[in-house]
């Protein structure tokens, strides 16, 4: 018999900064924009409830594919879910679609509860960007999966959620945080593309080499802090929120320099891990930018 804790370790919950980030940030940014009323924070609550339970799914989804696709081996390397042996492929496949049940389940309650039946189609996207997410990983293109699984999509979903409308001026927010999100599956790939390379799968990593994997990693961490910037000379966001972008800016010198230390031979095994951290600085900083705003 599985612990809570056990189970609760399988879900690889040093990621949850990721799907924590679009609801949460996209909320408070139509709260501070768009006179979204703050009495539809319990809807952004909800809806952020749903987006980790997909997240949890997606995550013990894909650790069932990568064992049995050879990717994953090595327990010190990478999800020690099965490798580890907190979990059988089993146990993880019956968890990953108990998790999704779950999450259709609680996103059909919140579209009855609101009455916006369009929900169903973000749903809907949502559980087939999961399900084939080890197919696009595995052709290049898990990186285009994550930035709509972990980006847009919840983005215009949570905006749609608060405000009834396809607010497409919502995606203001999405530069903010979403290559981030990406820039942890892509450090993920480019620590594995020699394993990758030996089972036989192609990922983005792998296909533009390492000189590319590097740039595109710098890209994708101070992309979102210069966006910011680019954000409050426009008026989309508050003067304050350059502190934020200060702060975090501290966490993306540390992961750029463990990146650049790849060039010589050194070790990028947890720079996954530490780019969801960065994502977390991150998130956490424009959130106190927006509550100050709010105030």
């Amino acid at each position: 018999m599985k612990t809570p804790k056990q189970l609760f370790i399988a879900t690889r919950p040093w990621s949850f900064p990721v799907s924590i980030a679009p609801v949460l940030l996209t909320a408070l940014y139509l709260f501070t924009t768009e006179s979204t009323t703050l009495a539809a924070w319990p809807l952004a609550l909800w809806t952020l409830v749903s987006m980790m339970l997909f997240h949890a799914a997606s995550n013990l989804w894909s650790d069932f594919f990568d064992y049995r696709k050879g990717v994953d081996t090595d327990p010190s390397i990478g999800s020690p879910t099965i490798t580890g042996g907190i979990l059988t492929d089993r146990e993880t496949l019956i968890y990953a679609s108990v998790l999704l049940v779950f999450s259709i389940v609680n996103g059909l309650a919140l579209m009855l509860t609101t009455g916006l039946w369009n929900l169903l189609y973000f749903g809907i996207a949502g559980a087939l960007l999961i399900v084939c997410y080890p197919w696009f990983k595995f052709h290049a293109l898990g990186d285009l999966d994550i930035l709509l699984t972990f980006g847009i999509l919840p983005t215009l979903g949570t905006a749609y959620v608060l405000t009834g409308e396809i607010l497409w001026s919502s995606l203001w927010i999405v530069p903010a945080y979403a290559t981030i999100t990406v820039a942890v599956l892509h450090a993920n790939n480019t620590r594995d593309r020699e394993r990758d390379a030996h089972v036989g799968i192609h990922t983005f990593a792998m296909l533009i080499g390492s000189t590319a994997c590097r740039i595109v990693y710098y890209l994708e961490i101070w992309l979102p802090l210069a966006w910011v910037i680019v954000c409050v000379i426009l008026g989309k966001m508050h003067w304050i929120a350059l502190i934020a972008v200060a702060m975090a800016s501290l966490i993306a010198v540390r992961n750029t320099r463990v990146m650049a230390a790849l060039r010589n031979g050194g070790s990028i095994d947890t720079l996954d891990q530490m780019t969801a951290q960065h994502q977390l600085a991150n998130t956490l900083m424009l959130t106190l930018a927006f509550l100050a705003q709010l105030l």
